[in-house]
C-alpha cells in the first residue's frame, strides 16, 4: 500500500515537471530535450533561448537634460541634429508669383533684420532635438503677448525668439476648443492646436498666444503615445537614433582595442607552476618579466635563459573588423537619413553606399522638412511682414505669398552639356514631327513660324486642337445647306431664338415627350420657364434680350489686372474663407491678380485651379466689376457652371470651400465678404433680375 503511494507520488511530480516545460518551452516549439549540453549550454527549447523569447523593450525616458548634454558633448550627434536644420535653410528661397522689385527688395530686407536665416536654423535644431520648439515674434499690434494678434493694426516685427520644447507648457485645455465662426481670433483652422503657451525660461515667464507663435514640431505621434510629453510635438531623434550611435560608437572604439591585442607575447618557463607555488615565486616571476621588457625596450633584444625559458609572439588577424564597422555606420545613416559622406566625411563601407541613391534619399528628406515645417511658417511670418508694410506704406497691397525653395544642389557642368544635348535633340523631334505635318498638308507653314515666334517650344498636337471644327469641316454644315442666310448659321442668330413662341408650345415637345416647359431643350426655353442655373448661364451668353455682356478682350491686360470667377452648382456659389495675409478671414470666391503677359481667361482658369483644385470646363465673362478703392483694381469677372474635380483647398489660400446660396451670402455682415467678391455677386444678381424681367 505504502508502495503505491510513493508511486502515485512520482507519477503527479512528473506530471507537474511535464506541466512545467509545456508552458516555459510552449508546445509548438520543439520536442523536449533531456541531455544536459543542450539545454544547459545553448538553453533550446527553454525561457532563455533567445532566438525564440525576443521581445522589443523600450528604453526608460530620457531626461530633457541629458538630451542637452548629449548635444553639447558628443559630436556625431550634434551633427545628426544640426545637418538637416541647416541644409534646409541655407539655400533659401523666392516668392514665385511676385514680379516687383520693390515688393521683393522690402520682404528680404526684413528677413534680414529679424535674422532669419539663423532663427530658422534654431527653432528646426531645437525641434529635432527636443521634440519640438516655438519660435516667438515680437509684433508691434498695440496688444500684449497674451491676446490674439490684431492684423488690423500690425505695425512692426521687432524680433523673433526662439524657445525648445522643454521650456514650454502648451494650454492643452483650449486645443479642442477653438471657434471656427471667429476667424480672427486665431489663424486659420487650429483644432487640436493649443490657443496658448506658456514659456518658462530661466530669463523670466510668460504666457503667448498662437497666432503670434511659429509652432515647429517634429512629426506626428499617436494619440496613446507612450510618453504624453512627446504627443503634441514629436519625438526627440536621440530616442530612435541612441542604439544606432552607441553601436557605431562602440564599433569605431573598438577597432583601436582589437589592434592592441592583434599581437599577443608568450613567454615560456620551465617549472612556473612549481615556481608560484612558492612564497617569493609569484615576485620573481614579475620581476623576470620585467627585466625582459625592460632589456627588449632598451635594445630592441631579448635577453632568456637558453635552458628552461622560451620567449614567442603570436599575430592575429581581424578580417571581419571593417563589415562591423561598415554595417553599424550604415544602420545610423538609414535611421537618421543622412548620408554616410555626410556624416562622417566619406564613405565608410557596408550596403547601400552608392552615392547617387543615397544623395536623393537625403534631398528627399530636407524636402520634407522644408514643406512640413519650414514652409507653413514662413508664409505666415510673411503674412505679417506684408501687412505691418501695407499699414506703414511702405508697399501698396499684399501679394500672394507661393513659396519655392531654391534647389538643395547644382549640375557639374557635365550635367548642364548632358542636360542641352537632350533639349535639342527634343526640338530636333518636334522640328521633324513638324515637317511630316507640313508635307501632309495637315497644318500650314505659316502656323509653325508663328508658333515658333511666340516661343521655341511648340507642339503640333496643340496646333491641330485650335482649329474650329468649322475650319476643320467647312463641307458639313454651311448656310446654304442649312437654315439659310437668316437662318440658324447666322451669327447671333440664337439671341431671338424661342421669341415669339409661348407656353403651349412647350408642353408638347417631341423630344423628351414632356408636359411641362421645363422639359423643353434649354435653347428654346423663355425666361419665365428656365431654372436659376439656366438664366445665369444663357444670361452670360448674352442669349436673353436685353441682358447681352460685352466681351472681355483677351488680349494681354495691364500688370495690376485681376480676375474673379463665379463657380456655380446648383443654384450655389463656391465660396471659402481667405487665409493669412490681406483680407485674413474674409469669404471670397476664385480669383486674384493677372500675371504679366497673361490674359483674362488663362488668369482665371489659373486662379480656380490653385484655389479650390477644380479645372473649369468653360469661363463665360460677365464683364468688369466696379473700381475697388481698397485695392485700385477692376476684375473681369467669369461665370463658371461646369468643371472637373471636386473644390477642396488646394495651396491654403483659401479654406473650408463650400456652396453657398445668393440668400445666404446676402444676409451675412458686410465685413465678412471680400469686396470684390461681393461686387461680382451684384453683377450676377443683375443679371438674374433682368432675365426674369
Amino acid at each position: 500500500m505504502a508502495e503505491n503511494s510513493s508511486l502515485d507520488a512520482k507519477r503527479a511530480q512528473l506530471r507537474r515537471y511535464a506541466d512545467l516545460i509545456v508552458r516555459e518551452s510552449g508546445k509548438a516549439v520543439r520536442p523536449y530535450r533531456a541531455d544536459g549540453f543542450v539545454n544547459l549550454l545553448n538553453k533550446y527549447g527553454t525561457s532563455k533561448d533567445t532566438s525564440e523569447q525576443y521581445r522589443f523593450v523600450p528604453d526608460a525616458q530620457v531626461p530633457d537634460d541629458l538630451l542637452t548634454m548629449f548635444y553639447e558633448g558628443n559630436g556625431l550627434f550634434a551633427k545628426i541634429i544640426d545637418a538637416p536644420a541647416e541644409e534646409a535653410v541655407k539655400h533659401g528661397f523666392v516668392l514665385s508669383d511676385v514680379s516687383d522689385q520693390k515688393v521683393e527688395d522690402f520682404y528680404q530686407e526684413a528677413l534680414e533684420e529679424l535674422d532669419f536665416e539663423e532663427t530658422m536654423m534654431t527653432a528646426l535644431k531645437w525641434a529635432r532635438l527636443f521634440g519640438g520648439s516655438i519660435a516667438v515674434m515680437l509684433i508691434n499690434d498695440g496688444g500684449a503677448l497674451e491676446e490674439p494678434l490684431n492684423w488690423r493694426r500690425i505695425r512692426s516685427i521687432d524680433g523673433i525668439r526662439v524657445f525648445d520644447r522643454s521650456l514650454i507648457q502648451p494650454d492643452y485645455e483650449s486645443m479642442f476648443s477653438y471657434d471656427p465662426s471667429d476667424p480672427f481670433r486665431a489663424r486659420g483652422s487650429r483644432l487640436g492646436m493649443p490657443e496658448r503657451y506658456q514659456v518658462f525660461s530661466k530669463y523670466g515667464s510668460f504666457t503667448v498666444h498662437d497666432s503670434r507663435c511659429l509652432v515647429f514640431q517634429n512629426g506626428i505621434l499617436p494619440e496613446n503615445a507612450t510618453n504624453s510629453i512627446y504627443q503634441f510635438w514629436g519625438e526627440p531623434e536621440y530616442v530612435r537614433l541612441n542604439r544606432a550611435i552607441r553601436d557605431a560608437e562602440i564599433a569605431h572604439g573598438s577597432a583601436p582595442k582589437l589592434l592592441d591585442r592583434s599581437v599577443q607575447a608568450i613567454y615560456k618557463m620551465k617549472d612556473l607552476s612549481m615556481e608560484l607555488a612558492t612564497e617569493e615565486g609569484e615576485e620573481r616571476l614579475l620581476r623576470r618579466l620585467q627585466i625582459i621588457d625592460m632589456a627588449r625596450g632598451l635594445m630592441n633584444s631579448i635577453a632568456i635563459d637558453s635552458e628552461g625559458e622560451e620567449y614567442d609572439f603570436r599575430t592575429f588577424q581581424f578580417s571581419g573588423v571593417n563589415d562591423v564597422i561598415g554595417a553599424s555606420c550604415n544602420m545610423l545613416s538609414a535611421v537618421s537619413n543622412i548620408p554616410q559622406v555626410i556624416l562622417f566625411g566619406q564613405k565608410v563601407g557596408g550596403l547601400g553606399n552608392g552615392d547617387d541613391t543615397s544623395m536623393e534619399n537625403w534631398y528627399n528628406y530636407i524636402e520634407r522638412n522644408q514643406k512640413r515645417m519650414l514652409k507653413p511658417n514662413i508664409r505666415y511670418l510673411l503674412s505679417v511682414i506684408f501687412q505691418a508694410g501695407l499699414t506703414t506704406g511702405e508697399v501698396d497691397e499684399v501679394p500672394k505669398i507661393k513659396i519655392e525653395f531654391n534647389p538643395l544642389w547644382s549640375m557639374t557642368e557635365a550635367e548642364k552639356a548632358d542636360l542641352e544635348l537632350k533639349k535639342e535633340q527634343t526640338k530636333l523631334a518636334k522640328a521633324q514631327t513638324a515637317q511630316v505635318y507640313v508635307s501632309m498638308q495637315a497644318i500650314d507653314a505659316s502656323e509653325v513660324r508663328k508658333k515658333l515666334a511666340d516661343s521655341d517650344e511648340f507642339d503640333v498636337e496643340r496646333i491641330l486642337d485650335e482649329y474650329e471644327d468649322e475650319d476643320l469641316f467647312l463641307e458639313v454644315a454651311t448656310p446654304e445647306e442649312g437654315e439659310g442666310a437668316g437662318g440658324i448659321f447666322e451669327q447671333g442668330g440664337f439671341a431671338d431664338y424661342g421669341e415669339g413662341v409661348g407656353v403651349q408650345a412647350h408642353n408638347a415637345d417631341p423630344q423628351d415627350g414632356g408636359n411641362a416647359p421645363t422639359a423643353a431643350p434649354a435653347a428654346t426655353k423663355l425666361p419665365q420657364d428656365m431654372s436659376d442655373e439656366e438664366v445665369i448661364k444663357k444670361a452670360a451668353h448674352g442669349h436673353i434680350d436685353g441682358l447681352r455682356v460685352d466681351a472681355i478682350s483677351n488680349t494681354a491686360p495691364d500688370i495690376r489686372a485681376s480676375v474673379g470667377v463665379l463657380v456655380v452648382k446648383d443654384g450655389k456659389i463656391l465660396c471659402g474663407v481667405r487665409g493669412e495675409g490681406f483680407a485674413h478671414g474674409q469669404i471670397c470666391g476664385p480669383g486674384g491678380h493677372v500675371k504679366a503677359g497673361e490674359t483674362y481667361e488663362r488668369a482665371a482658369f489659373r486662379e480656380t485651379e490653385e484655389e479650390f483644385g477644380i479645372s473649369p470646363k468653360e469661363l463665360i465673362p460677365l464683364g468688369f466689376g466696379p473700381l475697388e478703392e481698397d485695392t485700385g483694381l477692376t476684375p473681369a469677372v467669369f461665370l463658371c457652371t461646369e468643371y472637373e474635380g471636386e473644390p477642396y483647398s488646394r495651396d491654403g489660400e483659401m479654406k473650408s470651400p463650400v456652396f453657398k446660396g445668393m440668400d445666404e451670402l446676402a444676409g451675412g455682415k458686410d465685413n465678412e465678404l471680400f469686396r470684390p467678391f461681393a461686387s461680382s455677386l451684384e453683377m450676377l444678381e443683375e443679371c438674374m433680375a433682368g432675365a426674369e424681367a
